[in-house]
This record gives C-alpha cells, sequence and structure tokens, in this order.
C-alpha cells in the first residue's frame, strides 16, 4: 500500500485474504460522489454475472460518500473500500483501483455512470471467446437521468475492422470520445502494462491509443453503457483548464496548463514503448497527421508561451480570448433549464431550440465489424 493511502474499516476487510480471487474487478474512483455513487455500485452489485468484486476508492470525500460506502460494504461482502488520507487528483486514484484489483477482467467505472444488469456477463464472455480482443464494451447512452436521454447525443462507436495495430492506434489518437473504450471491460494483464492514466486531463485519449495497440477492442451490443451528463462532471469544467490542473493532480497549482504538450509528451513515451509491436518511427508518422496538425501546433506554441512567462502571456491570452469569445462565442457544455434535455418518449422538451431534433445515435450501432454480431469479422479479423 502506497503512503496517503489507508483502508477503511468495513466488514469486507478481510476480503484480499480470501482463497477465492474475482474473476472480474470494477473499481469506482470517487471524490464527493454522494449525488450518484449508490446508482452506479448498485447498477454493478446488480450484475447477472455474480463473481466480481467492486472495489470503491475513496479521494477523501468530505460529502457523504464515505458513509454510503460502508453501507454499500454492509450490505455486500463484494464490495471493498479503500479511503485516501488526503485527496491524491483523479489520475492517481484511477490507477489505484487498478493497482488493488484481483480480478483477471478489469473495469473502471465512473460514479455517475451505471451499466445495464448483463454488461459483464457480455463482456466477459465476449473476452473469453475471443482471445485477440483487449477490450470488450457496449453500447453508449448518454443520459440527463435512468429515464431521460441527452439530447444532443451524436455518441456512436468507432469500430475498425480489421484494422492492424498501427492504423488501431492513429485512429485511436484522434478519437474524440473515448469513455465507451476507456470504461469497457479490460484484459487486466494488458492494462497493467500500459503507461495508465497520466496526471493531465484527456490521458485517458492516450492510454485507449495505447490498448488499441496492444489489441483489438469488441463492442458488444447487448450490454449498455450509460454516461450520465450533468452540470457537476469534469467534462463540464473542459473550458477551465486551470480547475482541470488540480482536478487530475492535487499537487498541481501552477498558474498555466500544458495539457496538449503534456499529450504530445506522453504521446512520445508510448511511440517507443512497443518496439516489439511497431518502431517509434512508425507510430510517429502514422499519428503526425494529427499530432502535428495546425491546429495542435499553435495550441503547443501557445501553451509554451503560457508555461514560459506565465503572468505576461496570461494578460496578453487573457486579451486575446476575449476578443475571439467576442466573434465566436463559446458553446456550454451543458445548457441550462433543461435546454438540452428530451423527454423518455423521444419528444424535445418545450424549451428546446427551436428545430432540433432529439438524436438517438447512441443506440444506433447494430452489426458491425467489431461487434459480437459480426462474428465472421471477428474471427477473421488483422493484426491484434
Amino acid at each position: 500500500m502506497t503512503n496517503g493511502d489507508k483502508r477503511e474499516h468495513s466488514p469486507t476487510d478481510q476480503a484480499p485474504s480470501d482463497a477465492h480471487s474475482p474473476r472480474v474487478t470494477i473499481a469506482i474512483p470517487v471524490y464527493n460522489g454522494a449525488n450518484f455513487l449508490a446508482d452506479a455500485a448498485n447498477s454493478v452489485l446488480r450484475q447477472t454475472y455474480t463473481d466480481l468484486e467492486l472495489i470503491i476508492v475513496d479521494n477523501a470525500s468530505t460529502d457523504q460518500t464515505a458513509e454510503i460506502c460502508r453501507e454499500l460494504a454492509a450490505k455486500d461482502p463484494r464490495v471493498r473500500i479503500y479511503r485516501n488520507e488526503k485527496n491524491l487528483g483523479a489520475a492517481p486514484n484511477y490507477n489505484r483501483g487498478l493497482e488493488l484489483a484481483r480480478g483477471t477482467y478489469f473495469k473502471w467505472m465512473a460514479h455517475d455512470d451505471w451499466i445495464s444488469d448483463n454488461y459483464i456477463e457480455e463482456c466477459a464472455n465476449a473476452l473469453d471467446k475471443y482471445p485477440q480482443f483487449v477490450i470488450a464494451h457496449g453500447i453508449p447512452r448518454e443520459m440527463l437521468d435512468a429515464n431521460t436521454p441527452f439530447l444532443d447525443s451524436e455518441f456512436t462507436v468507432e469500430l475498425w475492422g480489421r484494422a492492424g495495430p498501427v492504423e488501431r492506434f492513429a485512429r485511436a489518437m484522434r478519437m474524440d470520445r473515448t469513455c465507451h473504450a476507456i470504461f469497457g471491460l479490460m484484459r487486466r494483464d494488458a492494462i497493467e502494462k500500459t503507461t495508465l492514466h497520466r496526471p493531465y486531463y484527456t490521458s485517458d485519449r492516450n492510454l485507449v491509443a495505447e490498448m488499441a495497440l496492444l489489441g483489438r477492442f469488441l463492442c458488444v451490443p447487448e450490454a449498455i453503457f450509460y454516461n450520465r451528463k450533468h452540470p457537476g462532471q469534469s467534462m463540464a469544467q473542459s473550458k477551465n483548464r486551470l480547475f482541470l490542473n488540480v482536478w487530475q493532480d492535487t499537487s498541481n497549482v501552477r498558474s498555466f496548463s500544458t495539457i496538449h504538450l503534456s499529450r504530445l509528451k506522453h504521446a512520445y513515451e508510448i511511440w517507443g514503448r512497443y518496439p516489439e509491436i511497431a518502431s517509434r518511427y512508425r507510430l510517429t508518422k502514422a499519428s503526425a497527421g494529427y499530432m502535428f496538425s495546425p491546429r495542435l501546433l499553435a495550441r503547443y506554441a501557445d501553451e509554451y508561451a503560457w508555461s514560459t512567462v506565465p503572468r505576461l502571456y496570461s494578460v496578453i491570452r487573457g486579451v486575446g480570448r476575449k476578443v475571439y469569445r467576442t466573434i465566436r462565442p463559446a458553446k456550454t457544455y451543458f445548457a441550462e433549464d433543461g435546454e438540452t434535455a428530451i423527454t423518455s418518449s423521444g419528444d424535445a422538451n418545450s424549451k428546446a431550440a427551436p428545430g432540433e431534433q432529439a438524436k438517438q445515435k447512441a443506440a444506433a450501432p447494430t452489426a458491425s465489424q467489431n461487434s459480437i454480431s459480426g462474428k465472421e469479422d471477428v474471427v477473421t479479423g488483422g493484426q491484434s
């Protein structure tokens, strides 16, 4: 156990010494998650697949999270609770969940999401059947609550067919939305080979690409991943880059942000990490069109200047952004007063923007190259 961590006393304290190790580990890293934690945990405990353990890593929460954790552990011996003595930030807390895992298969789960009752069973059966896949994930559906889809959801799963490891890696690096994969069921021996979560926002995008380099992803249409949208989640703060510094790493109190430079540095490490799969040159070349695009080059220059002369550049940057936002107002992630919600019947709320239609593409993917239903492609796919 690392310094700064301690076990929360609960009825499950002796679980790690049991002779039986569960086949699947689900880890929920949480900080002040009393609002949705019970819903997430109960969706795990309701799984039709029962050979599992649920690890909740409480990042020194100050709300009722600890009490909810104790209640969950008291009612189900499969629950293991750990509490950090201080808030370590999101990245170390996510990695801590993996460090504590005992299962052959592993899954992270956010405290505000939930999964269908058959999620683990379907995904575990898929990984058992197809050893060339390193992640099995369900169909993502973005929700405001259990009955209300997120209006602006166009969330579809990217499927790579017979793509080899270099192509998979390059395409994964371009993915804007990776939560269906990062919250999928993984082979623990594969995820433990990676660089894991790093202390900068969007490091999960590099981690997903790294997993794509190690093997293929399998979409299981029968399993559903419900991704809750609400104003308190980290994505709602994605424009507040100094906040995200601390959210990922509580020791990062710098007055500037280097999210894109950090991602480039992380990518450089990954490019040279697996010479038995592909050389640094091949991976760099495959990723160059995106990682060295004019847009990202401008962001690298912006962050370099910000980190070199933070006080002066912060003033210049602030004025420039005000002018830019006057010309092009920023889009809000989560509109207020229900503007982004639709009713459970699929009709837009009365306050929705005129002419907007509820987009239900989150549920659209069916049989495809990397889905269970597309069995021919599953067993004859390209390099793993």
